[in-house]
């Protein structure tokens, strides 16, 4: 229940050293950059004088944003191709780390292997372009084959211009009805279900005619192949042999291209690693500001991560100053640090329900912790049982460390095992009330004291949300909702207040009168519709209302009005954690009477069977919601506002 602390690190070295540091810095992971420049003129960026910056002190004046001059793209587009080519032939990944910091060296180095790949890669693609080209020629003479007449006979005619067309019959039927007004002699040589093929004869003159009318009638012109002699039987056996060359010729190039990126395989890894934190190295370089001699860079960096920090500044020995301070001693108030929620195993997997509602702010308690504890009692009373409870486990645990799903499959374990202890209170295994004693109550005996004691729950948890909000309040300095707020102070008075006065009169224990017990209230009251006034005199401010004395009024008025119903209804809310557990019961209960109606024994076994898969489904997944729901509108409102900056470090993931 942790916000890792947070430190603004300031960062100024030789130009020489700027590549490198950048690289290391994203390869740990363990800063968020934050633009140097802005850091500079606001007086953040602060360096003591001493001999060794007084250089970096006096090169400040001619300080500019940092502007890249490499152009890389292109290198990345060519080792995408080299990954995704080794993904073609499946060849697993290695598991390497190596890196190569010179950019240099990297564009070398990717110049030879993908000059060789591309060599081979085109010879490839020349080789399927052929074999494209001889497999059309071969379909194309196919249509023709039982032709006697030589190709060349065809195609070489001096005051005629043969042509093969492909045609529907519907709209070979049309060309036969104009057959007087077509300039050429057609004949079908070759016939299918719902096509002909035919070859056309036609003077060199009238050719742009013919065409026209052939287009009119949707024919398709087949493209003979013109480098060959014989006739189309002679032709086809030698485009097959020579198809069947290079169809050899494309095998061997395969396994050469195969051989060659399994060969290099770990350097095109070490190339894909080195390229890929060049590119999160230029995500800090944007934001960083340099001079002709000297690099500025600054960052949120976690407490835990500065001795990473420091590890890395050691490899450049005295040659990069480093300074950090805590976000109190930024001097301007508007640069917001960053949020890295730290909690321990146990509660880790509910991190993802808390920023589903928002990140806490730097300076906020992190709910992680109570949301966790209230949330798995919320879930394991309303949906109690042993065998179902220790189905969504297992459910979770497959999540978890089967599909890699760690918050989902995390929560999951945690609420059925809150389900399972709560089912050995109830008694209740898979719905069935009768294998096992009840430790503590049976819901659908004990209805009002379900009810009743979901209420009291409900109260627990609203008295701990008003303390977590008065603290967070303080912690922001808040004093007008800290003390006098409906949330602070002032409204946790009011609510344990009336609490004690609905329980006196419950247990007819009178602790005072209802008169004072009614003025108490109104006192409270008051204090909430007056805490702008009272929080700005404690402050010393001459103006007592932001906005004016009648807005004022008006709006809190309402609020007055509002902290009494919200107050009634969201302690009321938290009575569905007993309907829901009485509402468990019953649905069994519901299946259980479908069973017992049933004559056939594997039917009834099939009912409940199918009831409890319903109960785990539908069931778990309405109070999974509801579970949210309470802790998003009744407790989140009255100490979270959930408005900070999640903590995004520059990083790379290596394989």
């Amino acid at each position: 229940m942790a916000i890792e602390k947070m430190n603004m690190v300031n960062l100024v070295g030789d130009f020489y050293d700027f590549d490198k540091l950048t690289k290391l810095i994203a390869l740990e992971g363990i800063m968020q950059p934050v633009s140097a420049l802005q850091e500079i003129n606001s007086s953040n960026f602060m360096l003591k004088t001493s001999k060794d910056n007084i250089e970096a002190l006096m090169d400040v004046n001619f300080i500019r944003p940092y502007t890249s001059n490499r152009d890389y793209s292109l290198s990345i587009k060519h080792i995408e191709k080299l990954i995704k080519a080794q993904k073609s032939f499946e060849i697993p990944k290695e598991n390497i780390k190596d890196i190569i910091f010179d950019f240099n060296i990297m564009e070398e180095n990717l110049s030879l292997i993908y000059k060789e790949y591309k060599t081979l890669n085109k010879n490839l693609e020349n080789l399927n372009e052929t074999k494209m080209q001889l497999k059309n020629a071969y379909e194309a003479l196919q249509f023709i084959k039982d032709i006697s007449i030589n190709i060349e006979d065809i195609q070489c005619m001096k005051n005629f211009k043969s042509e093969i067309y492909k045609v529907s019959k519907e709209n070979m039927i049309k060309l036969k009805a104009n057959y007087e007004n077509i300039p050429s002699v057609i004949q079908i040589v070759y016939k299918e279900k719902d096509f002909v093929i035919f070859i056309s004869f036609t003077p060199v003159l009238l050719i742009g005619e013919t065409e026209k009318i052939f287009k009119s009638a949707n024919c398709e012109y087949v493209n003979l192949p013109n480098n060959y002699k014989g006739t189309p039987k002679e032709v086809l056996k030698f485009i097959k042999e020579e198809i069947d060359k290079i169809h050899n010729s494309i095998e061997k190039v395969t396994v050469e291209i195969k051989d060659f990126l399994i060969k290099n395989s770990k350097s095109i890894q070490i190339l894909y690693n080195s390229y890929k934190l060049e590119e999160k190295a230029e995500e800090i370089k944007k934001t960083a500001a340099y001079t002709n001699d000297f690099f500025y860079i600054s960052g949120w960096v976690p407490q835990n991560f500065i001795k990473k920090l420091e590890k890395i500044i050691k490899n450049f020995e005295d040659r990069i100053i480093f300074i950090y301070k805590n976000p109190d001693e930024i001097v301007n108030k508007s640069i917001v640090p960053p949020t890295l929620l730290k909690n321990n195993k146990l509660f880790k997997p509910f991190q993802s329900l808390v920023g589903m509602y928002g990140i806490p702010s730097y300076n906020e308690i992190d709910p992680t912790a109570f949301l966790a504890i209230t949330y798995t009692l919320m879930f394991g009373a309303m949906f109690g049982d042993v065998g179902q409870g220790a189905v969504l486990f297992l459910a979770g645990f497959l999540l978890n460390h089967k599909m890699r799903r760690i918050n989902l499959g995390g929560v999951l374990e945690r609420l059925g095992i809150s389900s399972v202890i709560f089912g050995f209170l109830y008694g209740s295994v898979f719905g069935f009330e009768d294998l096992i004693g009840a430790i503590l109550i049976r819901p659908m005996e004990d209805i009002n004291d379900v009810l009743i004691g979901a209420v009291v729950f409900g109260c627990v948890f609203m008295i701990l949300g008003f303390i977590l909000g008065i603290i967070n309040s303080l912690r922001r300095k808040d004093l007008e909702r800290g003390l006098f707020g409906k949330e602070g102070l002032a409204g946790f008075m009011f609510y344990i207040g009336a609490l004690t006065l609905v329980a006196s009169i419950a247990f007819d224990k009178k602790i005072m009168p209802v008169s004072l017990w009614i003025i108490y209230l109104i006192f409270f009251l008051i204090i909430i519709l007056l805490k702008q006034p009272l929080a700005n005199i404690i402050l010393g401010k001459k103006v007592l209302f932001d906005e004016g004395p009648k807005d004022y009024f008006i709006e809190s008025g309402f609020e007055v009005v509002e902290t009494i119903l919200s107050m009634f209804s969201n302690t009321l809310s938290f009575i569905r954690v007993g309907a829901f557990a009485l509402n468990h019961v019953g649905l069994f209960v519901a299946f259980s009477a479908m069973a017992n109606m049933s004559q056939n024994e594997s039917a009834s076994v099939f009912i409940l069977i199918l009831g409890n898969l319903i109960i785990i489904g539908l069931e778990g997944l309405i109070v999974f919601i509801q579970g949210l729901r309470l802790q998003y509108y009744e407790l989140f409102s009255k100490y979270y506002e959930g408005m900070g900056i999640p903590f995004e470090p520059v990083k790379i993931n290596i394989y």
